[in-house]
């Protein structure tokens, strides 16, 4: 998790921080290692989860690594939730001197995902497990490849050039809330980027500086379609209104340019890191005049805007010990527009007046400490979005109604329990709780200072891992109190609705356990386990307002058992 200054390198949309996701790395020595893993529920299906990893670096420096990951079978609903997801990814590595490095990787991702749909109270109240959409789905495919170059040119002096390019599809059938008509949604994405950057080290008596800049060049292009049909007993069906040809075509782009500098300066017991960030991207979106579904011509439209912001970023840290940190943040960011906010409202070529990105500011204070033995942090963070958007109707157009506040803590703590008893050697364990208060701030009648939708104001979780000879145990519980789902409309909801998409959604907490066993080298390094989510069968759920609205049951009572072996 990258936050404060540093973000400014991954921004611009960096609101509460940047998640770094990192995959296993290529191993100097020959190895590889697969594993599966199967579970099911009292009333799901069986679903197996696959992952594969071989990989090794030869004597002349060249390394590779494949890895795989999978997703097949059945969920916990009763029909209409299979998977059926593969990913692979292959990583190469070349570094023919100690100042050049190259890396080079193939992506490859490829999904099918039913989707049960939403239910309303009565059908859920009768059989929470029951589906009614037959034919809704998700598929996703996305090819990508991405390149870097590392050359240290001496040692105060980094570069690195990182460009990458993207082929995505991403599809959907949905049928309509009354289930009389299927819309299929096909877009497709395809972009390219090109990021070189450069870092170098002063040093000035006590004062070190690590000065970072970069510049980020991005380019995509889209294209997305709808098309319908009507479902006559629950079978699609063409006819007149909704025959199946493609209703809505619609393509753009996006362009950004990007320069960010960040200043590391490390005096005494300090760290300070001023940062800021210039962005300008540019989108444009054109409706194709095809026939309507209701035999006429689309109107044609060709609608643009263009967006730039400085982001500035500062953080502050100081080190009473190795051990003990204070620190602080602030950042800006902004959500670059998306391609449906062009197209809302507006007339002819003109968008809906009052169209520009939302900004946000984002301040955090607070310590960590960790020993070794125990550890901990404490985060107050305070989130100002100021403008943050809403559409109200074409008259009115964007405005900034939609603002929001978020304020709250964020804690957490581990402790290595072997220091309070040797006997207690291999136990240690983990606590974390967080309390939000995420209000509306625009001026929304009855909306004002009410709670967002979708989200707990209190958030816990606790583990416990006891490590013992060749025997790992696990046993974690998950807790958050109730969220709201108030609606768009003049009234904020509490109650449930008939049609399950609105009204408060109860608080639950969900236990979890595993046991596993570690059979070492002279067994391939076969590791076997088993395990049990939602321990004691906790009823949840959630709620939406898409077109396959409703409510959705929560993960139920599901066993699990998992091997792998390494070599």
């Amino acid at each position: 998790m990258v936050r404060g200054a540093g973000s400014v390198r991954y921004g611009p949309q960096n609101v509460g921080g940047v998640i770094n996701f990192v995959t296993r790395a290529i191993p100097e020595t020959f190895q590889g290692e697969v594993g599966t893993t199967l579970e099911t529920s009292e009333r799901g299906g069986w679903k197996h989860i696959e992952s594969a990893f071989l990989g090794g670096t030869a004597d002349n420096g060249i390394g590779a690594a494949l890895l795989y990951s999978g997703v097949k079978g059945d969920g916990y609903r009763a029909r209409n939730n299979d998977n059926d997801i593969d990913d692979v990814l292959l990583k190469t590595h070349w570094a023919p001197t100690d100042q050049d490095d190259f890396t080079l990787n193939f992506h490859y991702y490829d999904a099918t995902a039913d989707m049960p749909g939403g239910l309303t109270q009565k059908q859920f109240d009768a059989d929470p497990y029951q589906s009614l959409r037959d034919y809704d789905n998700f598929t996703g495919r996305r090819k990508d490849v991405s390149f870097k170059y590392l050359r240290q040119i001496d040692d105060q002096t980094q570069f690195e050039v990182l460009t990458y390019y993207t082929d995505s599809f991403r599809g959907s059938n949905i049928a309509a809330r009354n289930l009389q008509t299927l819309a299929s949604y096909p877009r497709s994405y395809h972009t390219f980027g090109i990021e070189p950057r450069v870092s170098h080290v002063f040093t000035l008596g006590p004062v070190t500086q690590e000065v970072g800049l970069g510049y980020r060049y991005l380019k995509e292009a889209m294209h997305e379609e709808a098309s319908q049909v009507y479902l006559v007993n629950n079978v699609p069906v063409p006819g007149p209104g909704a025959d199946g040809h493609v209703y809505q075509d619609r393509t753009g782009g996006t362009e950004a340019n990007a320069f960010y500098i960040d200043d590391k300066i490390d005096v005494g017991n300090w760290t300070v890191t001023p940062g800021i960030r210039f962005e300008r991207i540019s989108t444009n979106w054109h409706d194709r005049p095809v026939l309507g579904n209701n035999g006429k011509p689309v109107q044609e439209k060709n609608r643009s805007i263009d967006s730039s912001e400085a982001l500035p970023a500062l953080s502050v840290m100081y080190h009473l010990s190795d051990a003990w940190k204070l620190f602080a943040n602030y950042e800006t960011s902004f959500g670059s527009l998306q391609y449906f906010q062009l197209g809302q409202g507006g007339v002819g070529d003109a968008t809906a007046a009052g169209l520009r990105p939302e900004k946000a500011k984002t301040y955090e204070l607070g310590t960590r400490y960790d020993n070794g033995v125990w550890g901990g942090e404490v985060t107050l963070f305070y989130i100002d979005f100021a403008d943050e958007l809403q559409y109200v109707s074409n008259d009115v157009g964007w405005t900034n109604l939609g603002a929001t506040r978020h304020q709250g803590i964020e804690t957490s703590v581990h402790y290595d329990m072997s220091a309070l008893d040797a006997r207690l050697d291999g136990l240690s364990v983990n606590a974390g709780f967080t309390y939000t208060k995420a209000t509306s701030e625009g001026d929304i009648p009855n909306f004002k200072g009410g709670d967002l939708p979708l989200y707990s104001r209190q958030v816990v979780n606790l583990g416990a891992r006891y490590v013992v000879n060749r025997w790992t145990y696990n046993l974690d519980m998950f807790a958050q109190s109730q969220q709201h789902a108030p609606g768009t409309g003049g009234v904020y909801i509490t109650d449930p609705t008939p049609d399950g998409q609105y009204g408060d959604i109860p608080g639950y907490a969900t236990w979890s356990t595993r046991v596993g066993y570690d059979f070492g080298p002279e067994a391939s390094n076969l590791k076997v386990g088993a395990g049990i989510k939602n321990l004691f069968n906790q009823e949840y759920y959630t709620r939406s307002s898409d077109n396959n609205a409703g409510i959705y049951l929560g993960e139920p009572r599901t066993f699990f058992v998992q091997a792998s072996v390494g070599f």
